[in-house]
């Protein structure tokens, strides 16, 4: 008989009930206690988590789609409470080494996505393992409407203070941090222009922000978003000793739900500073791998904030 994952326990599941060949649930939960977290478990050892209103129309729906399942878990939470329980319980899963099929709030993305058709799966692992390639194949977009959208905000960031530092690092980000730089323009990635009171640019891949450029107190900020695990290997246990290296770093505990729990936030003051980090070989690897699983997971759902003036000088070789 397949066991339980141990996890689930100390997440506060009961244990799972059989659930292989059922087409309803419905005499498993009584009808003011089907609100909750559950775990679906498939017959090939992989995990589903998710959060229901009324799990036994959840299972209906997902049985449609998955005809694996064999059992599931449930836990009753109140219903305010269930985003952030669904997002504990899937990152929780995650850090044991569950294999999931979620794609929202999980790290890794599973299977064919759509960005293989835009850079090949062998392509990708190339530019993930070889940190001195970069993708600059292919054509870019064309696309008078969207640049002229952005064309005197474009102007107006160059008359920012120390607009020609921040869009160095821009520049050096994009270069060595994005795959497929041209392809992927838009549809996988894209810089916005003074998006918000003292904000420079941002760059977004997929639903969230990967750097972001602002000032404050006089200085230009840098807060990245990067892959929390690739760091472990050259600083381990001891975080100290990435904070040595780049002395004006600072760690902040926050996290986008897309970008899963393998994810950490660092601002760093300075745009000199700022280069160093990104181009730190250490570091690289985690910005890298952070934004290829973004990539795998969906299309930039920022491409109408996409200021191609900017994106003229960053991609530039």
């Amino acid at each position: 008989m397949e066991v339980d994952p141990g996890i689930l326990k100390e997440l506060g599941f009961s244990q799972s009930q059989h659930v292989q060949g059922r087409a309803s649930i419905a005499d498993l939960f009584k009808p003011k206690r089907r609100c909750g977290i559950y775990v679906l478990h498939f017959s090939n050892g992989e995990l589903y988590a998710g959060q229901a209103i009324d799990v036994t129309r959840r299972y209906a729906q997902h049985r449609f789609k998955h005809k694996d399942i064999v059992k599931i878990s449930f836990r009753q939470v109140p219903r305010i409470h269930l985003n952030n329980e669904e997002r504990t319980v899937i990152w929780a899963l995650e850090r044991d080494g569950q294999v999931l099929r979620n794609i929202t709030f999980a790290s890794m993305p599973k299977g064919e996505s759509d960005f293989d058709l835009v850079m090949a799966p062998k392509e990708q692992h190339r530019w993930l393992e070889d940190l001195s390639y970069v993708d600059e194949g292919g054509d870019r977009l064309v696309d008078p409407a969207l640049r002229l959208r952005y064309h005197e905000r474009f102007q107006s960031l160059l008359d920012m203070p120390h607009a020609n530092e921040a869009l160095d690092v821009l520049k050096t980000y994009v270069r060595v941090g994005i795959p497929a730089i041209r392809r992927g323009e838009v549809s996988f990635w894209g810089c916005s222009c003074l998006p918000a009171s003292s904000v420079y640019s941002r760059i977004n891949v997929n639903w969230q922000e990967v750097l972001t450029v602002f000032k404050s107190d006089g200085s230009l900020w840098f807060s990245f978003h990067l892959a929390d695990s690739p760091l472990e290997g050259p600083f381990g246990d001891n975080p100290g000793l990435l904070f040595e290296r780049h002395p004006t770093l600072e760690w902040e505990d926050h996290c986008y739900a897309p970008g899963g729990s393998d994810q950490i936030r660092l601002l760093i003051r300075g745009a000199e500073n700022a280069k160093t980090f990104i181009t730190d070989q250490d570091i690289l690897p985690a910005i890298r791998l952070f934004n290829l699983r973004l990539m795998q997971k969906g299309p930039c759902t920022y491409g109408r904030f996409h200021c191609m003036d900017l994106a003229d000088l960053l991609v530039s070789a």
